[in-house]
C-alpha cells in the first residue's frame, strides 16, 4: 500500500495540478468520465487512466492511484462512488504541497 510520502513522490515534477483539481471540482463529472464502461462504479485501474490522462505513467501512476484510491474509498468496498470524490482535489492538493516541500517528513 501506498503512503503520502511515495504518493507525493510519485507525482512528476511538470505535473498539472491545476488541470487535475478543476477535474475534480465536479466530482459528477470526473465520476462519469473515470466510469468507463458506465457500470456504476470507478476502480483503481480507471483512476490510474486517469492520472495518466494527466502525465502521470507507469508505476507512478500505479503508486499514486493506489493511495488515492485508499483514501477516497470511503466504505472500503472496492470502488469509488461519485460522493467519494468530493475530497479529491484537497488530497491531491495536499500531495502536491509535500512533493514541493521535499517529502514534509
Amino acid at each position: 500500500m501506498s503512503s503520502a510520502y511515495d504518493a507525493a513522490n510519485a507525482l512528476p515534477s511538470n505535473f498539472d495540478i491545476g488541470g487535475l483539481s478543476n477535474a475534480f471540482n465536479n466530482p459528477t463529472q470526473v465520476f462519469r468520465m473515470l466510469d468507463k464502461n458506465n457500470d456504476g462504479r470507478v476502480t483503481k485501474q480507471d483512476l490510474a487512466q486517469l492520472l495518466e490522462q494527466f502525465g502521470v505513467n507507469g508505476m507512478a501512476a500505479k503508486v499514486l492511484s493506489s493511495y488515492l484510491f485508499k483514501q477516497l474509498d470511503a466504505n472500503n468496498n472496492g470502488t469509488i462512488e461519485p460522493s467519494d470524490l468530493i475530497h479529491a482535489n484537497g488530497i491531491l492538493q495536499n500531495l502536491f504541497k509535500m512533493k514541493q516541500s521535499g517529502g514534509g517528513y
